[in-house]
Formats: structure tokens, C-alpha cells, sequence
């Protein structure tokens, strides 16, 4: 049985916008976790929202390779 958290808790998933990311970060939401997906083109990250409910995940801009965007 899935456990849904009384009080969401914030994690960040980097890669989350790809096709293995998507699956942790539709995985996060239904258990009630607040998320933040760190991708190098947060506007092409629409596709994620819907997997959430309305705030619950959040596109932000970050490259790995990019030490001040992390």
C-alpha cells in the first residue's frame, strides 16, 4: 500500500524530466511529496505538472555541469 505523508516533505530529482526521471518523479507525487526537477530547459518540462497535483512540481533551471545553477 502506497503511504501518503501528512506534512509534504520537498525533494529534488535531477533528470526528472527524462523517461526513467518522469516515472520517479509520477512515483514522488503519489505519495505526497512536493517536488523540484532540475532540468537545463525548465520550459520544456510542461509535461510533468500533470503528473502532480497544481503546485506539487516544479520545473527549475540547473545543469550539473554548472556549479552556481546546482
Amino acid at each position: 500500500m502506497t503511504e501518503i505523508l501528512q506534512t509534504p516533505k520537498l525533494v529534488v530529482v535531477f533528470g526528472g524530466s527524462g523517461f526513467v526521471g518522469r516515472h520517479v518523479v509520477r512515483a514522488l507525487a503519489r505519495r505526497g511529496y512536493r517536488i523540484r526537477v532540475a532540468c537545463r530547459r525548465p520550459d520544456l518540462a510542461g509535461h510533468l505538472q500533470p503528473l502532480g497535483n497544481v503546485g506539487q512540481i516544479q520545473p527549475v533551471q540547473a545543469n550539473v555541469r554548472v556549479r552556481w545553477s546546482v
